[in-house]
């Protein structure tokens, strides 16, 4: 790759930026501010032409903020989608995460090939490993005990459910893991941890220190949450809006937290590795 532009993000695409640049490959950057200086990177105060002269365009993971703009966190602006759409040339490759249907419907508009980081394979087996970590530490950040000897509940053993299973009982959590599949369940109970099937949700909860999600559905509900006690840490790890019913949860003094993009607040760099390897993965198929 010769030229990559990278517009906005966080501190995964300012690493991302330097892997790159690094690499030999010039970038261009935009609504980002990297402290670190490199001859192959340039800063773009505009959205100048020179940007939309790469064949490689980078946005965000996810791509959109709360207000429906490209995800930029170090400027204060309201970028639209279709905005840089217009301004890109047919045919560019466009990297970002977090697939909707006005991003589909742009790429088919302008002639773009689209390409949504998050759904490739790779990227979300190697990306559980810093969430996971990232979940661990704000359990650790939120508690006045040990989570050695804490009993955690992980609802969900997809990809991070799996992980975070691992890490937990690996530091001597009592892990019990809520799954819907019976292959599921068998796996949780060899790999030594308490298997809870979602109808047995119920009667395990109020016994919980912490409780992780990872179901992108509202598991926790009004009526789950008034059996959770007190004391008990609520992490929700899904996709927005979660599958944590926070009102509720404010409502009966629980101490939830939504916490999304963990691997771009705690392991930057390494999210940023996993980025640039699943790029030039999804660049070597496209040729």
């Amino acid at each position: 790759m010769e030229q990559l532009s990278i517009i906005g993000g966080d501190n995964r695409q300012k690493h991302a930026a330097l892997i790159k640049a690094k690499s030999g490959t010039h970038v261009q950057t935009y609504g980002l501010k990297i402290s670190t200086h490199h001859e192959n990177i340039t800063t773009c105060l505009t959205l100048s032409p020179e940007l939309f002269n790469s064949k490689v365009i980078m946005l965000p993971v996810p791509y959109k903020n709360h207000e429906g703009g490209i995800n930029i966190i170090d400027q204060r602006e309201h970028l639209e989608t279709e905005t840089l759409f217009r301004l890109m040339k047919p045919n560019t490759i466009v990297i970002y995460g977090k697939q909707d249907e006005e991003i589909l419907e742009l790429s088919k508009k302008y002639s773009i090939h689209s390409y949504d980081i998050v759904q490739e394979e790779t990227f979300s087996i190697l990306n559980a490993i810093p969430t996971a970590e990232g979940a661990i530490q704000r359990a650790m950040e939120r508690t006045d005990f040990t989570l050695h000897g804490s009993k955690a509940l992980i609802l969900g053993y997809g990809r991070i459910g799996k992980v975070l299973a691992r890490m937990l009982y690996g530091i001597g959590a009592k892990v019990a893991v809520e799954a819907r599949k019976t292959e599921d369940l068998v796996w949780i109970e060899q790999s030594g941890y308490t298997a809870v099937p979602l109808d047995k949700l119920d009667s395990i909860i109020v016994e919980q220190d912490i409780i992780f999600n990872t179901v992108p559905a509202l598991i926790l509900n009004r009526n789950r949450l008034k059996k959770v006690r007190q004391d008990c840490i609520i992490i929700d790890l899904a996709s927005s809006p979660g599958g944590v019913d926070f009102q509720a949860a404010t409502e009966f003094g629980l101490s939830a937290s939504l916490d999304l993009g963990l691997p771009g607040f705690v392991a930057p760099r390494t999210a940023a590795e996993i980025i640039c390897r699943v790029t030039d993965e999804i660049l070597e198929r496209h040729i």
